[in-house]
């Protein structure tokens, strides 16, 4: 179980919702007014989707996920398309829809509840009130693009067992250009290092096509000289998504032999290898 209150968390968390300081977009924005910054999300949460999964990370499942609308990037290549970045659609989260869908995730078997979106960090307040107002939770896993800020990760410290941390791009040209965000590599960077000392860390990144040499290699090998005994993921289902046709490196499937490479790769860096 957490060892800090969410109730503690939630209470500082609302400091937020009058000025927004939860990714480094740093809007500042006064969502308790209506005002609302680049992610477009006020001080409610909405779930466009749960059900209990089995093809996350083998120490993960069954996991429970939890499917938040609304996100901080804007990743061309999202397989959760206009769910993604519109805050508006899906059910309102609140503490008797989570209190019932825990008993209905564990029903299923599920040995966690897993925080994705969209992302999860835009709506840390509405998700801590949630928390806070449910009994005998299970274990938190949270599932983030890692461009949050040192004062949201605080935020949930003491509150998340487990980050699954989205690393992915290499370098901050192609996180500008695919996801429109600048200095990623730093910001991610820095937030692995801070989300490893509070909780347990996976983590993940999704191959995409012509990104071998420019995304893969540089956070595999930034992995291996920081974090080389953090479990990495490797997926490789990448498929064109979304925007993605409008990219002329990501308008096609994944070639098979990427995959294998890249885990060929990460076993000679000394990568902790789990998918």
């Amino acid at each position: 179980m957490p060892s800090v209150s969410t109730a503690t968390r939630a209470a500082q968390a609302a400091d937020h919702d009058r000025q927004c300081l939860l990714c480094e977009h740093r809007c500042g924005v006064n969502r308790s007014a209506g005002e609302l910054g680049r992610c477009k999300a006020g001080t409610e949460a909405r779930i466009f989707r749960h059900r209990v999964e089995h093809g996350e990370e083998p120490q993960l499942v069954p996991s429970h996920l939890f499917y938040l609308s609304g996100c901080d990037l804007r990743c061309a290549f999202c397989i959760a398309e206009e769910k993604a970045f519109d805050p508006r659609i899906g059910t309102l989260l609140d503490a008797p829809f989570l209190q019932q869908a825990i008993v209905w995730g564990r029903e299923r078997g599920a040995r966690n509840l897993q925080w994705v979106g969209g992302e999860p960090t835009i709506h840390i307040p509405a998700i801590l009130r949630a928390l806070s107002g449910c009994r005998d939770t299970p274990p938190i896993v949270w599932k983030s693009d890692f461009h949050a800020t040192p004062e949201a990760l605080e935020l949930l410290r003491g509150v998340v067992d487990i980050h699954v941390a989205d690393f992915k791009f290499g370098n901050d040209a192609c996180a500008e250009r695919i996801a429109g965000v600048p200095r990623y590599v730093e910001i991610v960077e820095r937030n692995l290092l801070l989300a490893r000392e509070s909780a347990d860390l996976i983590v993940r990144h999704l191959l995409l096509p012509g990104h071998f040499e420019c995304c893969f290699l540089p956070v595999a090998r930034w992995l291996a000289e920081h974090l080389p005994e953090i479990p990495f993921s490797i997926r490789d289902g990448y498929l064109p998504r979304w925007q993605a046709r409008h990219h002329d490196d990501l308008a096609n499937p994944l070639p098979s032999d990427i995959g294998p490479l890249a885990r060929r790769e990460a076993a000679m860096l000394g990568l902790n290898v789990v998918g």
